[in-house]
């Protein structure tokens, strides 16, 4: 897959995302459910992240051309890779947090809305992940594309909250088994957390052109 077909997948996943954030904060304004507005947020800063993953694409094309830029464009595509894994880090963190103060401050949870939105947010991002085809990307280059990949992180981040939530808002409206959203969602935090981890890890031994024995 060319860095061209990588980002026009891109942007069809963007759109995709932003339709979604749309409907969930349309409806979440109207219905008056707390759980599509904040869901409709959450898209709209994972779309964010991959508007830098898009926009790296374009920027590096166009300075390819550029006669000043003898060095490789490569590190454009590194660095906004970069950057979105500190955006899916700061993910990770405000779930954990989240989930942690719900511990202490447990509040009543429409599972029903709730629901709805879990299995929407799943669907959205099941469908990013076949539209992006990330493993096909990775074989074809002998560099593996870090920009892709953090866009990738991102969408593979909601669909893990979307499955946990999903199984912990079924377990709690059918078994009583309440304490299982905001520990769920430590699990999911914690497991974002560390893909961002290594992301930044991977990213930066590039950027700084550490060498690796």
């Amino acid at each position: 897959m060319s860095d061209n077909e990588a980002k026009n997948k891109t942007l069809l996943v963007i759109i995709l995302t932003l339709v979604t954030m749309v409907f969930e904060i349309f409806f979440g304004l109207i219905t008056r459910s707390m759980a599509l507005t904040a869901d409709g947020w959450h898209m709209g800063t994972h779309a964010f992240a991959l508007s830098i993953t898009f926009f790296a694409y374009i920027l590096s094309a166009k300075l390819s051309k550029n006669e000043k830029y003898t060095l490789s464009t490569d590190k454009i595509g590194t660095l906004a890779g970069f950057t979105s894994s500190i955006l899916l880090g700061i993910t990770g963190i405000w779930i954990l947090i989240e989930s942690v103060m719900r511990f202490f401050n447990p509040y009543e949870i429409h599972f029903n809305d709730a629901i709805i939105v879990a299995i929407i947010g799943l669907v959205v991002n099941l469908l990013s992940i076949l539209i992006m085809g990330v493993k096909a990307h990775h074989h074809e280059h002998k560099h593996k594309d870090y920009n892709f990949l953090a866009a990738y992180m991102h969408i593979l981040a909601d669909a893990l909250t979307s499955f946990f939530a999903i199984f912990a808002l079924l377990a709690g409206k059918y078994f009583g088994l309440v304490f299982l959203d905001p520990f769920v969602g430590v699990i999911g935090g914690l497991m974002i957390c560390i893909w961002a981890y290594n992301l930044i890890k991977s990213t930066s031994i590039i950027l700084l052109d550490v060498k690796i024995k």
